[in-house]
């Protein structure tokens, strides 16, 4: 039978996502909140000096590690879990599933509220291809980092190291009420709601930002936004060379969809 965790004095709260499923755009909602502070993909760096090898990727270092400078993965985690900066009450951590790293130490997961976005991946897929190619990137040398499997591994991980179901929500459910969905999210972790979680002022954002990076289109979008939105349902033409790949993420999502936070 699953134990109930013992509520912790300070609040770190590690949102977990696949590339393209809206993560952006709900850590844009957090940083809105004068008590939070934001660290957005802070195993990034970690990941790349550890997993990306091959020279087309370090062409790509400077990029990655001028976000992320610091790659001690202890180092992170001991930032990740403990003390907050002055005024602050929670910090809000966007991760990515995939920069979790097999060989990397998971005994930390337990000391933070974990929750995981999931979004179809009819659209995130296709999301992550158009901003590949973009970039100049050819799809077949990243089609395996689209992210669902260890998106979903990790979920089963965090529910075996806390012995309970990790929240999850869809962030398709979210953009089609996200005041309300936001109130329950917020309730769910111990936080609190404010209205100001749901406007933002375009571009105005120290830490989301991939500017004048290689990386730059593939935020472009949010960062210039205002609020949540949609994607227009013209957009959502698939074409022939994702399907295997969507067909092999969708399992993963239909499992997890099976836990998401209902409005």
């Amino acid at each position: 039978m699953y134990h109930t965790i013992p509520e912790m004095k300070t609040k770190h709260i590690a949102m977990w996502a696949c590339p393209r499923s809206r993560s952006t755009a709900i850590t844009r909602a957090f940083e809105q909140l004068d008590d939070c502070t934001i660290y957005d993909e802070p195993l990034d760096g970690c990941c790349f000096v550890n997993a990306f090898t091959d020279q087309g990727e370090i062409d790509y270092a400077a990029d990655y590690l001028s976000r992320h400078a610091d790659t001690n993965y202890s180092s992170i985690v001991k930032k990740l879990t403990g003390d907050l900066p002055e005024g602050k009450s929670f910090s809000f951590q966007k991760h990515m599933s995939n920069h979790l790293l097999p060989e990397f130490d998971r005994s930390w997961l337990s000391e933070v509220k974990n929750f995981f976005l999931i979004r179809n991946p009819r659209e995130t897929v296709l999301s992550y291809y158009k901003a590949r190619t973009a970039s100049g990137f050819a799809w077949e040398e990243w089609e395996s980092r689209v992210g669902w499997e260890e998106h979903y591994q990790l979920f089963k991980e965090i529910e075996h190291l806390t012995q309970k179901i990790p929240l999850v929500i869809d962030s398709g459910d979210l953009v089609k009420n996200p005041r309300d969905y936001l109130k329950l999210l917020c309730s769910k972790l111990g936080v609190d709601f404010s209205e100001k979680m749901l406007n933002w002022e375009s571009k105005d954002t120290k830490i989301l930002s991939w500017e004048n990076t290689t990386f730059e289109t593939f935020s472009e979008k949010v960062i210039n936004s205002t609020g949540f939105f949609q994607e227009d349902q013209e957009d959502i033409n698939i074409p022939d060379i994702l399907e295997p790949c969507i067909d092999k993420c969708m399992p993963f999502y239909d499992e997890m969809s099976k836990y998401r936070l209902i409005v």
